[in-house]
C-alpha cells in the first residue's frame, strides 16, 4: 500500500477551556502512525489549522489516501466536516466518514430529526436558539440535560446539567443564557434518561456493517445524589471523580434481547445517518431497558485508552487491522467512488 498522510486539526493554547478534548486528538494520531509502522506503511503527519490550510497541504502532496482526525478547527466547528469533500476534490479520498454524514451528525437537531423519521428512538426535548427564551409550558414535567447543540466529546455538559422542570425553570434559563454565551449555539433540552449509558461501537467491513460487543458505563461508584452521566470533567479532568469512577464493562451486563435490540438499531442508524468505515452510537436505558438513542458519533475517539479500542478489542479484532480495514475500505474508494454510496451497506450482525 502507498504512504498515507495522517492529518489532524491544531488545538490552540493550553488555558483554553477546552483544550483537554482538542489535544486528545494526539492520542488518536499516535496510534494510527504506530500501526502503519507496524503494517509497513509509511506516513506523515501534518497539522491543520483550516480548510485553506488544507487546500495548500493537498496541492503540495502526492499521497492519495488520507487518515482524517481533523476533528474541530479553532476557527469554525463545521469547518472540519468539509475535509472528506476538499480531498476528494483534490483527487484524494480520506477514512472514516464522509461530508454529508458528519455535517449531520454535528448538528444534533437535524441529526434526530433524521433518526426519529427512521422510526428510530430518541427522548423528547425542545431547542433553544441564541437570542431566544424557553417556553416551558410548552416542556411537559420531568428531568432533562441541556447541552450545546453542535458541540462533541461533552463539552458544554457538566454535573448541574441535568435539572428537574418546571421546578428548577429559573436554573434552566440561567443554564441556556450561560451556553448561549459561551458556545454561540442553540442548547437541546431533552427529557434525560436515568437508568444505563450504553456504547456501542459500529465498523464497516466489505461493505458489511458490524456491531461490535456493547460497552456499558459503570455508574456503581455514583450516590444516590449524583447524577449519573459522562459530562466534561469524566472525559478529560483526570484528577476528577467522574474520570476516575466511570469504568466501562465490555461486554455489558444487559438481557439478551436487550442487547439485540441494541445492536439492531445501532447498525440502523448508522445508515439513517449515511455513516462508513467506523462510527459510535451512545444509547441511554430507561427502567424497563427501553433503549433511546443519544447521538450517533461519526469521528469517535479511536486512542488506545478510548472505547472504541476497548470494543474492537473485545471483538478479537487486533487495533493494526483495523487500521487496515479503514485503509482498505478507503481504498476502495479510491478505485471506484460510487462504493462510498451508503445504500452499498450490507447489515449484518455477525
Amino acid at each position: 500500500m502507498e504512504n498515507i498522510l495522517i492529518l489532524h486539526n491544531t488545538f490552540g493554547s493550553s488555558d483554553d477551556l477546552l483544550y483537554e478534548s482538542r489535544a486528545g486528538v494526539m492520542d488518536q494520531v499516535r496510534a494510527v502512525e504506530q500501526s502503519l509502522d507496524v503494517l509497513g506503511v509509511g506516513s506523515e503527519v501534518l497539522a491543520l489549522e483550516n480548510l485553506r490550510h488544507l487546500t495548500q497541504v493537498l496541492g503540495a502532496r502526492r499521497e492519495s489516501l488520507i487518515f482524517n482526525l481533523a476533528e474541530e478547527f479553532l476557527c469554525s466547528i463545521e469547518q472540519a466536516c468539509y475535509v472528506p469533500a476538499v480531498c476528494r476534490a483534490f483527487g484524494k479520498r480520506c477514512t472514516g466518514n464522509d461530508t454529508p454524514a458528519l455535517l449531520l451528525s454535528q448538528n444534533k437537531i437535524y441529526a434526530k430529526a433524521i433518526l426519529r423519521n427512521a422510526g428510530l428512538p430518541c427522548s423528547e426535548g425542545v431547542v433553544i436558539y441564541p437570542q431566544q427564551k424557553a417556553d416551558w409550558a410548552q416542556v411537559s414535567a420531568g428531568r432533562y440535560i441541556f447541552k450545546p447543540a453542535f458541540c462533541d466529546a461533552s463539552e458544554g455538559i457538566t454535573a448541574e446539567s441535568v435539572l428537574s422542570l418546571p421546578e428548577e425553570r429559573k436554573q434552566g434559563d440561567a443554564l441556556i443564557e450561560k451556553l448561549h454565551r459561551e458556545f454561540n449555539q442553540p442548547v437541546i433540552v431533552e427529557r434525560f434518561i436515568p437508568a444505563r449509558e450504553l456504547n456501542v461501537s459500529v465498523i464497516e467491513r466489505n461493505g458489511k456493517i458490524k456491531v461490535l460487543p456493547l460497552a456499558e458505563i459503570d455508574f456503581s461508584a455514583f450516590s444516590d445524589s449524583q447524577t449519573k452521566i459522562v459530562d466534561y470533567d469524566a472525559k478529560w479532568q483526570k484528577d476528577s471523580f467522574g474520570y476516575n469512577n466511570t469504568p466501562r464493562k465490555i461486554p455489558a451486563d444487559v438481557p439478551e434481547n436487550v442487547a439485540l435490540r441494541v445492536e439492531s438499531l445501532a447498525a440502523a442508524a448508522f445508515k439513517a445517518v449515511g455513516c462508513r468505515d467506523y462510527a459510535r452510537v451512545d444509547f441511554r436505558l430507561d427502567e424497563d431497558m427501553a433503549p433511546f438513542i443519544l447521538e450517533v458519533n461519526p469521528n469517535p475517539d479511536i486512542s488506545p485508552d478510548a472505547g472504541f479500542a476497548a470494543a474492537i478489542e473485545a471483538a478479537g479484532i487486533p487495533y493494526e487491522r483495523f487500521v487496515w480495514t479503514v485503509l482498505t475500505n478507503t481504498q476502495g474508494r479510491l478505485k471506484d467512488p460510487s462504493t462510498a454510496s451508503p445504500s452499498k451497506h450490507k447489515e449484518t450482525l455477525c
